[in-house]
């Protein structure tokens, strides 16, 4: 049964997708008593809305964004594709319930139509919900944007319009199940919604803490054929965070210039696709993640398995 807690409550923690750093922060949050903005089960996660100096929104223990930088995420993860893209009529976005990513889309006044696809109803209720609808600036409710309540791998197989832009804002690959939206059987289902010229943007985890998984999806990419750009950006709640773009066109990152308002983008976005030497020289460390072979989420806990969790005690 869910319920909306007004005002202060000690929360039971059972299920933990986080990694360490969100493991330390919320022991360490809930330790100086924040308010409880939401804490409930819906039939896939549980989920917790809590306000210190910031407001934050839990997963499964995982740190999904931090209103103090936020915008530092969606706002690389949305504007290098939209300002490579050939068109932006219509977009379509995966995952990202907080609408925080819908947002930015709507900065784009040639944007006519925004899908999109979110799989648990209780983050959309939410984020139509004051403080968090606060943040998005009520983008759910645009006319221009039409949430589906749905699996994404049920979504596009059954939906015939195409995408100029497709954003990929899905969960990281912590489990075998969620590796799965990663492949490449279903980078080969979701290509089929492009339209010609269209371009891809995949959120792809952090490039220092998990660097395998962020190669390999480079590499799944690439195994259906796109060509792929990748880029960086730094967001202090979670750190170095990578992403890559892909379409069948050639991209060229020189030439992007964001005609939109944005407060944390660098002057020269070319500066994002400067990976590091370090990060270039770990690409040949990861392969390609397939239904035959899951290798995503196994990385995924290799590398986080050699991070020790702080005691805070």
């Amino acid at each position: 049964m869910q319920k909306k807690i007004a005002g202060r409550k000690k929360l039971s923690l059972n299920i933990n997708r986080g990694d360490m750093w969100d493991e330390v922060t919320l022991k360490h949050l809930l330790q100086r008593k924040p308010k409880i903005l939401y804490q409930g089960k819906s039939k896939y996660q549980k989920i917790i809305v809590l306000e210190a100096k910031d407001v934050r929104m839990y997963l499964d223990r995982q740190l999904q964004f931090s209103s103090l930088d936020e915008r530092m995420y969606h706002e690389a993860l949305v504007h290098p594709a939209l300002s490579m893209a050939s068109g932006r009529r219509n977009v379509l976005i995966l995952g990202g319930g907080d609408g925080m990513a819908v947002r930015e889309v709507l900065k784009y006044k040639d944007v006519k139509s925004v899908d999109l696809v979110e799989l648990d109803p209780k983050v959309i209720a939410l984020a139509k919900r004051k403080p968090i609808s606060v943040l998005n600036n009520r983008s759910l409710f645009s006319k221009r944007v039409k949430v589906h309540l749905q699996d994404a791998t049920i979504f596009l197989p059954s939906n015939a319009k195409r995408y100029n832009v497709v954003i990929v804002d899905f969960p990281d690959p912590s489990d075998k199940q969620i590796s799965k939206l990663y492949t490449k059987e279903f980078l080969q289902v979701l290509t089929k919604s492009l339209a010609p010229g269209g371009i891809i943007v995949c959120q792809s985890h952090s490039t220092e803490d998990t660097p395998r998984v962020y190669w390999s999806i480079y590499h799944t990419f690439r195994s259906v054929g796109m060509n792929t750009k990748s880029y960086y950006t730094y967001v202090p709640s979670f750190g170095d965070w990578g992403f890559h773009v892909a379409s069948y066109k050639e991209l060229n990152p020189g030439r992007i210039k964001v005609s939109v308002p944005t407060q944390t983008l660098p002057k020269k976005i070319t500066s994002l696709f400067n990976l590091p030497k370090q990060l270039l020289a770990k690409k040949k460390n990861a392969m390609p993640n397939s239904t035959k072979n899951l290798r995503l989420f196994r990385y995924y806990r290799l590398d986080k398995a050699k991070h020790k969790v702080p005691n805070i005690d």
